[in-house]
């Protein structure tokens, strides 16, 4: 563990991450410098962080650009039945517009209840839990709880999931990839990548985000010897990465992320490439 720890600490100190800003849709949080613009610009942008990374960012622009300059202040008074005709262009992959406007009342809803997207959250964490997993389980639940159905014609959500897919649940077995992103932006303190919003959460309790590239990453370096990503691989890593830092594991994350995104990290052994790979000295590739 120390080899590897010292390897991913030089990985970490020497890794230029505000080039790689431009490919990650938190660029979009660092917008707004009022907490619940940022919480509710946070959420709306991982929700989205699925797919090709250009049309990632294209869709989170979007969105965000229905809001204004307040995401807070136009959230407030948004109605999806009235406001929906005004988002009519916007589509993702598995989304529509209609899931877009249920989304925003969702915020809205969550925003009147507990005051903000955190207290929302933090309704079900103690300090002494080990992870997030019961606390982001409710809070999927609550947002899910306000009666988003209402808004969909019959019969619509038998055929698709509309916007239950923005928030899977550790429950399922989904790896909730782009929730924990969510996390890990509100929660780290801010370091030019995430942003330091929440304080009601400690960064030792963050699950990592998984997604392919962490997934394969993290198995090339020792991280886990678990085949399929769910869950149970999120938290296999994080129990890894948290015997190298304790109180902030998820800090390899973006680096460790983007190494795979910007194609730096091959599939396959590609003498080239590995020889100039920062972390060659612990890959079992």
């Amino acid at each position: 563990m120390s080899s590897l720890k010292h390897h991913l600490d030089n990985f970490l100190d020497n890794f230029p991450k505000e080039k790689h800003l431009a490919n990650d849709p938190v660029q979009f949080v660092h917008r707004y410098d009022n907490p619940q613009d940022r919480e509710i610009a946070g959420l709306i942008a991982s929700a989205f962080a699925y797919g090709n990374v250009k049309s990632v960012l294209r869709t989170v622009d979007s969105a965000l650009s229905y809001l204004g300059t307040s995401p807070a202040r136009t959230i407030a008074s948004f109605e999806p039945r009235k406001d929906v005709r005004r988002l009519r262009s916007f589509y993702h992959r598995f989304n529509t517009s209609r899931d877009l406007a249920v989304l925003f009342w969702i915020i809205r809803r969550a925003l009147e209840d507990y005051g903000s997207l955190e207290a929302t959250f933090t309704a079900a964490l103690s300090s002494q839990d080990a992870n997030i997993t019961a606390a982001l389980e409710n809070f999927c639940a609550t947002l899910l709880g306000f009666g988003h159905e209402q808004f969909y014609p019959r019969g619509e959500l038998k055929r698709r999931i509309g916007v239950r897919f923005l928030f899977p649940r550790p429950s399922e077995g989904s790896a909730c990839k782009r929730m924990n992103l969510y996390l890990r932006w509100m929660v780290r303190p801010e370091d030019g990548i995430d942003c330091g919003v929440w304080t009601g959460v400690a960064p030792r309790q963050l699950v990592i985000p998984l997604d392919t590239h962490i997934a394969r990453i993290s198995s090339y370096i020792g991280l886990t010897a678990l085949r399929s990503p769910g869950w149970s691989m999120a938290l296999d890593i994080t129990s890894s990465l948290r015997r190298l830092h304790s109180e902030d594991p998820l800090r390899y994350d973006f680096a460790l992320c983007h190494l795979g995104i910007a194609g730096d990290c091959p599939r396959k052994r590609d003498l080239q490439k590995c020889a100039r790979c920062p972390i060659l000295p612990i890959c079992r590739l």
